[in-house]
């Protein structure tokens, strides 16, 4: 990238079941390692298999929305709305045509469509409510979002499986790399809810899978039998550096790069052996001209799904060849035991590499797949 299109980290924010707010929540929730799984109060989880989660309490979506605002908005798009603004905040940024937003989510707001669904199921064409079906809309989330914060560039919204929120932030990158925009608020959202939440265990995906073992998450360890759900929002200002510099913005990290692409295999049909020069690891290295043996560490997106964990290393192993040996890389870092397996993940994973970076270590690469074959990486490194 030409210097005029190189990106930066400038602000973060976050609502998570272990913290609310800007750079500092963020440092501090991951050097408490608070751990927020727990047993779900927010709906009855009687005759479920699985009952833990990490939840956001809704005292902190009240306090920080005005009531007339919170009446107009879903529960999914109040974290989006507060964690946005959080990150705008925190990195002094004001909105107009200079400002995008990109949202990533796994599964878009439920509840409403749970609601809008029943609706129509009980009273046909008359239970039909125009207020809820915008909500049912993937877009919602980042349509409140670009209100809120008065973005007038573009609005995107991604939706992938384990690795949403690491690819919102790729494709952040991109568009202000490429000139489509000059910052970009970027990150992921998603929300528990019981209708989800019960068939998800009901068809063995969550933690204890297939009924193995104690309940609980344990990303790439030998008793690893599943993810464990969580919730919340979080989101990063990704910049142009001119325009970072030249408006005075504090500068937490440089994004190097970022590449995402599809492997066509599933994780139980196949384990790589060969080099693939298709892999996004492999061409974000040689883009970025940083060795594999400089990273300092890799935060991946290990959740606790034996079959995806395995899958990750052995990817990493491959494209990594030296790894097996260095803390910090092998296993790659899993933040799901702190906050849950949800889409505000993966910009977490981002936020960590760079306040990592912020602290002095090396290049950090984020990496992340997904059961459908979706393979992301962000490198993070301090700006020169």
């Amino acid at each position: 990238m030409n210097e005029e299109r190189r990106v930066v980290i400038t602000g973060m924010g976050t609502v998570n079941a272990s913290s609310t707010g800007g750079t500092d929540a963020v440092l501090s929730s991951l050097a408490l390692r608070r751990p927020t799984i727990r047993t779900v109060r927010t709906f009855a989880i009687d005759g479920c298999p699985s009952c833990l989660g990490a939840e956001v309490e809704e005292s902190v979506l009240t306090t920080r929305l005005h009531p007339d605002v919170a009446r107009r908005l879903s529960r999914v798009c109040q974290l989006t709305v507060v964690a946005c603004r959080l990150a705008v905040e925190d990195s002094r940024i004001e909105g107009g045509p200079q400002l995008g937003v990109v949202v990533g989510t796994e599964y878009g707001d439920i509840r409403s469509t749970v609601d809008f669904v029943e609706g129509f199921i009980r009273y046909r064409h008359s239970g039909l409510s125009p207020m809820t079906f915008p909500n049912v809309l993937m877009s919602s989330m980042a349509g409140a979002a670009a209100i809120a914060i008065g973005a007038k560039a573009p609005s995107v919204t991604v939706n992938q499986a384990t690795v949403a929120g690491d690819l919102a932030v790729a494709r952040a990158a991109a568009l202000v790399a490429g000139g489509r925009a000059a910052a970009v608020v970027a990150g992921g959202v998603d929300e528990l809810c019981e209708a989800l939440y019960r068939r998800l265990a009901q068809m063995g995906a969550l933690s204890p899978m297939r009924g193995m073992g104690v309940e609980g998450c344990h990303p790439f360890a030998p008793d690893h039998n599943g993810p464990v759900l969580g919730e919340g929002a979080t989101f990063l200002v990704l910049e142009d550096l001119a325009y970072a510099r030249a408006r005075g913005a504090t500068i937490r990290a440089e994004v190097l790069g970022a590449a995402w692409g599809n492997i066509p295999t599933a994780p139980h049909t196949a384990r790589p052996s060969q080099a693939d020069a298709h892999s996004p690891v492999l061409r974000l290295l040689d883009h970025s001209g940083i060795a594999p043996s400089a990273l300092a560490r890799c935060y991946g997106s290990g959740n606790g799904d034996p079959e995806v964990d395995d899958w990750e290393r052995a990817l990493l192993a491959r494209d990594l060849p030296d790894h097996s040996c260095r803390p910090g890389l092998s296993p790659p870092v899993s933040l799901a035991p702190l906050f849950g397996q949800h889409a505000g993940l993966g910009a977490l994973r981002v936020a960590a590499g760079a306040l990592d970076v912020s602290q002095g270590t090396g290049p950090v690469l984020v990496h992340g797949i997904a059961r459908g074959g979706c393979r992301t990486a962000i490198l993070v490194g301090s700006p020169v």
